[in-house]
């Protein structure tokens, strides 16, 4: 997975939350997201845009501006409608493993807008996840010595969390390129018509009009909605 600049895009709405306990647990290429309550609370006839749970990875805890993030697991709820909401939630979704580093967690709560996904709530997780590459083991030729060269032991800022790596809860009382990803920005049509649910001719829009500083940029693509983009946001980078 590459590191991407992911705009902090943030306009808390009081109004629109994640409520008690947030909480995530990874097992394996899965993760699950546990949320107590997510509530429109706005007043009668203000029903919320599109809304998405998102994980997120970033260098700093969020948000702060233009940080490193990588997007590591996400799924679009549907609307909700005022003075609504939704309880005891639960998503099985996919998970990325995000790069080798120290990481801080963040669970968001986007709202679709006519400028795209906006952060109306979020929640911190104290736990670090740290990533490390694990040693590489050489066999030389012609003699039964193994070579084994463990990466650099760095110094962690944040003091490791011995669950960091399998789950992680908070409580919340209210309001260089990656194999297995196509880089939007350079990618042939052909490549980029690969992707599934994309068409040739979604796939040209996508090349005239490069390039893009974010993944919301791409929805100004004649063809391109919120839904598609979702599906295909975890395949592509910029």
């Amino acid at each position: 997975m590459n590191i991407n600049t992911i705009p902090a895009i943030l306009e808390p709405n009081p109004n629109l939350v994640m409520a008690g306990n947030c909480g995530y647990a990874i097992h394996g290429d899965k993760v699950t997201l546990t949320i107590d309550e997510i509530a429109n609370n706005r007043n009668s006839g203000c029903i919320s845009g599109t809304l998405a749970v998102e994980l997120w990875a970033t260098s700093l805890p969020y948000p702060v501006a233009d940080m490193a993030s990588q997007v590591l697991a996400s799924c679009s709820i549907g609307e909700l409608y005022d003075q609504h909401y939704l309880a005891h939630c639960q998503y099985e979704l996919d998970f990325l493993q995000p790069t080798e580093g120290t990481w801080s967690v963040s669970l968001l709560l986007r709202e679709w807008t006519e400028t795209g996904y906006i952060t109306r709530d979020y929640v911190n997780f104290t736990a670090p996840y740290v990533v490390a590459n694990p040693p590489v083991i050489a066999r030389q030729e012609a003699s039964n010595i193994i070579n084994i060269s463990f990466p650099e032991n760095k110094k962690s800022p944040i003091k490791p969390d011995a669950k960091a790596n399998h789950a992680a809860i908070a409580e919340k009382t209210t309001g260089n390129s990656s194999p297995n990803r196509l880089p939007i920005n350079a990618a042939s049509v052909n490549d980029i018509a690969a992707i599934k649910g994309v068409s040739k001719k979604l796939a040209e829009n996508i090349s005239a009009e490069r390039p893009f500083t974010s993944f919301d940029a791409l929805l100004k693509v004649k063809g391109m909605g919120p839904k598609l983009l979702e599906k295909i946001r975890n395949f592509i980078e910029l």
